[in-house]
């Protein structure tokens, strides 16, 4: 008897009020762009993400993605750290990710070109007696370091949302002697992007296409992008980002 006078509100209330909440919560969820974050970029490779041949040496592509993420609704400031490194391949990555744990820590997105150095090394060993079958053997041993990399990053930050950007065709001119070049191109692209597709919260984006058969978007050398290759580089990443928007611009759970 002593104990029944403790509880002073009935049960029907308290039902009623859960009910009442979660009624809130399901109609009226806030949406994941209303309170503007900041956003912090870490950019990993190659020269392409160093910005070689950017005329304005603005930082490449890397420049531009963050001029366009700067103006979504749901962003209040873009921090980037280009760690990009002319001539790297996947072997060298490995150790730029491990002296730079802090920042990869940090970052919401992560940035990524590398491959391209690798398939340059085949036709350096094998400039006289170059074959598809050589680009198809160096593409899995790529892949399998790939998705370490891809490992160590996930292990080090499990929520960052990464970006894998493909290879294009600057080779015509180094690869007279390969007609296969865009086969291989293809390869090396569809292999990465099967290697990516195995992760949550990462996405492959192919530029290939972006700078096929164009004159004005490569600079002097003939090889790395100009400042226009970049910007149209950028573009397409930012096209596939504003698809997926919620997923690396919402909130993390």
């Amino acid at each position: 008897m002593l104990f029944s006078s403790c509880s002073s509100v009935p049960t029907s209330s308290v039902e009623d009020g859960a009910l009442k909440q979660t009624f809130l919560s399901e109609h009226f969820k806030i949406p994941y762009d209303f309170l503007p974050k900041e956003i912090n970029i870490v950019a990993l490779g190659d020269s392409l993400t160093e910005g070689v041949g950017d005329e304005q040496k603005r930082g490449g592509y890397v420049a531009y993605l963050e001029q366009y993420l700067e103006q979504h609704k749901g962003i209040s400031e873009v921090t980037a750290t280009n760690l990009g490194k002319r001539g790297l391949r996947s072997t060298q990555l490995k150790k730029i990710i491990q002296k730079n744990k802090k920042p990869i820590r940090e970052a919401d997105l992560i940035l990524i070109t590398i491959g391209g150095n690798d398939m340059m090394k085949v036709v350096r060993s094998h400039f006289l007696d170059l074959s598809y079958s050589l680009f198809v053997e160096e593409q899995q041993a790529f892949a399998s370091r790939l998705d370490d990399l891809l490992q160590t990053i996930r292990t080090m930050n499990r929520d960052a949302f990464v970006v894998l950007i493909g290879l294009y065709n600057p080779f015509s001119s180094v690869f007279q002697s390969v007609p296969e070049v865009e086969k291989v191109i293809d390869l090396w692209n569809d292999g990465s992007e099967q290697v990516v597709s195995q992760y949550d919260r990462m996405m492959f984006v192919h530029i290939a296409d972006v700078l096929a058969e164009r004159e004005d978007v490569l600079s002097d050398d003939q090889f790395h992008p100009n400042n226009k290759g970049y910007q149209l580089i950028a573009t397409r990443i930012h096209e596939q980002l504003k698809q997926e928007e919620e997923q690396w611009l919402g909130r993390r759970e």
